[in-house]
């Protein structure tokens, strides 16, 4: 069954795609329970999620710190750096994002997996 969320962030590259997405089906004073930032890659089709360890801002310029790797980015690029020393991804950021079918697809296929017993 699909979720209701709201794509806050969305960066392609040829290789990948990275995006935030706010859930709206879920009432929490934790963030880490809302917000979920997912890295695609296109090659495997795998979609995995991102753990989150904070967040700045250097004028227009976002920065997000993961367990995985860094990325910043502005209205009209992007890098993604991961932490296991592999090269940097260049991204172009989606302004109004807008998720296309295969990843959302694949969003409500990781929540189904993901979803704690009822």
């Amino acid at each position: 069954m699909p979720i209701p969320y709201r794509l806050l962030f969305l960066l392609n590259a040829d290789t990948a795609s990275i995006f935030e997405i706010k859930r709206l089906d879920v009432q929490s004073d934790n963030p880490g329970d809302v917000y979920f930032w997912l890295y695609f890659d296109r090659a495997s089709r795998q979609l995995r999620h991102l753990t989150f360890v904070a967040m700045h801002a250097d004028g227009d310029e976002q920065q997000r710190e993961f367990a995985q790797g860094r990325l910043r980015f502005t209205t009209t690029t992007g890098t993604y750096t991961p932490a296991d020393a592999g090269p940097a991804l260049a991204l172009q950021p989606v302004v109004p994002p807008t998720l296309p079918a295969e990843l959302e697809a694949a969003l409500f296929a990781l929540f189904r997996e993901t979803r704690p017993a009822e």
